[in-house]
């Protein structure tokens, strides 16, 4: 309880598989399970929910954070609108595949392989697209459009690291280096960004505000 853990049930699911090994589980057992989860769960309010930050506020930030910041994924502020279109996690981000990212130029429609399970982020199977949403065709926006903001980062990296985008593993959302982005790294990038932006990073728990699930609560709210 003082640790405020919301999911107290799965421990004692846990606990209780464990103890059915050996033993028979009584109704005397059964009851003071939930007297037992009553009291952990009692006066913890909501779960915490990660902060939202706007597409724009954070595409801004990003840029300013990558021209002072060699440690920032490569190219943040155009994949960034790419995980809030199709609202990934930041884990699904940094594994992304640069193969996994096709484009249709004539429709301007970007097409990506997604994990269908999000306990294993790398076994893809899922296939989602979004088309170009700019005002203008003909004034491509990379800071507000899917497609646009996927063809320009896919060029970027090809006249940087060459024909090496098309070695196995090589992902969508690199380190500047080439490298594959962590799941630490790439929220410690989206919490240098929030700070770049002027938002408040700890709640009043002290816990963090901006987690990887904020491409997944912006872009949903961008919708």
């Amino acid at each position: 309880k003082e640790g405020r853990y919301h999911a107290a049930a799965d421990y004692a699911s846990t606990a209780k598989s464990m103890h059915l090994k050996k033993h028979e589980w009584s109704s005397m057992l059964a009851r003071q399970q939930n007297v037992c989860l009553r009291s952990a769960l009692r006066g913890l309010g909501p779960a915490k929910q990660c902060g939202e930050i706007e597409l724009h506020v954070f595409t801004a930030a990003a840029r300013q954070l990558e021209e002072v910041d060699d440690t920032t994924p490569y190219g943040l502020h155009r994949t960034s609108v790419v995980a809030y279109f199709f609202m990934l996690r930041e884990i699904e981000l940094s594994l992304m595949l640069y193969e996994s990212v096709s484009l249709e130029p004539e429709a301007m429609i970007v097409r990506i392989l997604l994990p269908a399970s999000k306990t294993d982020p790398a076994a893809l199977s899922c296939t989602r697209f979004w088309g170009c949403v700019c005002e203008d065709a003909t004034k491509p926006n990379e800071n507000k459009c899917p497609f646009h903001a996927a063809a320009i980062q896919k060029e970027k990296l090809k006249e940087k690291f060459g024909d090496a985008v098309h070695d196995d593993g090589f992902t969508f959302a690199p380190r500047a280096d080439g490298g594959t982005v962590s799941k630490a790294l790439m929220v410690k990038a989206i919490q240098k960004t929030a700070h770049v932006a002027g938002l408040r990073l700890k709640d009043d728990e002290d816990r963090d505000i901006h987690t990887g699930h904020i491409f997944r609560i912006g872009g949903t709210r961008h919708m």
